[in-house]
């Protein structure tokens, strides 16, 4: 996953998910509503054009987000959803953010591009206050045979796309201490994703 492609499409993105029908943000939003409160920090790891954070922003809690993509990140910036915004891959460790330095963490429509996500759930669980949430979402593989890799992969618009299994998923989750909350089934078009919220 490099940079290029997304910043290719970062001008189309908002209506490319309009016209999939693509509801992921507001039901990550739901599932996240009774646990947030106004002035808490909340860190979107994969920002984009600030899709994911927006209901938050209106929420009252103070946004600040990361993205790999320049194009992605300067839509962002002008929605003004943002206090602080930041260019940095999250496949890259450490994030460049202190211990416990956010009340929550939401990580939409991104690690469906990632194989490996060991790393990616270390540094969620090092940036997060205890007790906040972790909130992301993850496509549904096809058959649910198991395997060492713990995801199917397949290519479709040009990248490459990994389909997580849900006992490589739920070993994640026990591994960094997370304790589930509620998930979701959700689609988009029609594929099948799993919006989900553990807490830290």
């Amino acid at each position: 996953m490099n940079a290029n492609p997304h910043d290719a499409y970062a001008a189309d993105y908002d209506q490319q998910v309009e016209a999939y029908g693509s509801h992921v943000t507001d039901v990550l939003f739901g599932l996240c509503y009774e646990f947030i409160e106004p002035g808490q920090r909340l860190l979107d790891a994969g920002i984009g054009t600030g899709l994911s954070a927006q209901l938050f922003a209106r929420a009252g809690l103070a946004i600040y987000g990361m993205d790999f993509s320049p194009a992605m990140l300067a839509l962002c910036c002008d929605k003004g959803l943002a206090v602080y915004l930041q260019q940095h891959d999250i496949r890259q460790q450490p994030w460049p953010y202190p211990v416990g330095a956010f009340d929550h963490l939401v990580c939409c429509g991104v690690l469906h591009f990632v194989a490996d996500l060991q790393a990616i759930f270390a540094e969620a669980r090092r940036v997060l206050a205890k007790g906040g949430l972790f909130a992301f979402s993850t496509r549904v593989p096809t058959t649910l045979t198991a395997d060492r890799s713990g995801y199917e992969r397949h290519t479709t618009g040009g990248f490459e796309i990994f389909s997580h299994r849900p006992a490589y998923l739920e070993g994640l989750l026990a591994r960094h201490c997370f304790a589930p909350c509620k998930s979701q089934k959700c689609f988009v078009g029609d594929d099948l994703f799993l919006a989900w919220v553990v807490a830290a």
